[in-house]
């Protein structure tokens, strides 16, 4: 026996009622780029540095340990920071999301030692723009080479380097990926000294 047809109704479709919709999670509404947000990049100051560690912590966590086998190391964080190295805040409406250290040297490589965003920030630009930033600030410091270490276990941070240009030079232990992005080409590069 034949099915009979439905009839259609004439017109646009109406979007349905949906009847017990999840609600999001925070980290969904968060991660979607607001118009008019404001990004700021600002030297860390000493009252930072429990946030910082904190956050580094919260994000890093889990991959130092598949790493390197050991809990993560708050302390030499904290004494990296007292440090004086220079490592930069980033707000997002003057909160902070992320920060970044780097490490300069004399033969014009800057190595990244950290680039840590909020993961409920994550995957809105910021990582993206500040690694922007930073190869603006080296340029201008006369550096023609970025350098990071990106532990194998960290396959996201991995994608996210070579996106950005950046290209393996080196493994080292334990588990280790060194790139290197070139920002002024033809430059006489330096030696790949490990660690940094």
């Amino acid at each position: 026996m034949p099915t009979p047809k439905r009839s259609r109704r004439a017109g646009p479709k109406r979007p349905r009622a949906r009847a017990a919709s999840k609600p999001e999670r925070p980290s969904q509404a968060a991660a979607r780029p607001v118009r008019g947000e404001e990004i700021q990049y600002r030297a860390r100051r000493p009252e930072d540095d429990e946030w910082i560690v904190e956050l580094a912590r919260r994000e890093l966590g889990r991959v130092h340990e598949q790493a390197f086998g050991e809990p993560f190391p708050e302390g030499e964080l904290r004494q990296y920071l007292a440090s004086g190295m220079p490592t930069v805040v980033i707000e997002r409406n003057r909160r902070p999301v992320g920060f970044y250290s780097y490490l300069p040297s004399a033969e014009g490589k800057v190595h990244v030692s950290a680039l840590v965003i909020d993961s409920k920030f994550q995957r809105m630009g910021l990582g993206r723009k500040a690694m922007e930033k930073l190869e603006s600030d080296v340029k201008r410091m006369g550096a023609h080479t970025l350098e990071v270490f990106i532990q194998e276990v960290n396959p996201r941070s991995l994608a996210f380097a070579r996106q950005l240009g950046f290209r393996e030079v080196a493994r080292v232990e334990p588990r280790t990926v060194v790139l290197w992005k070139i920002l002024a080409p033809g430059a006489a590069l330096p030696p790949v000294d490990m660690p940094f």
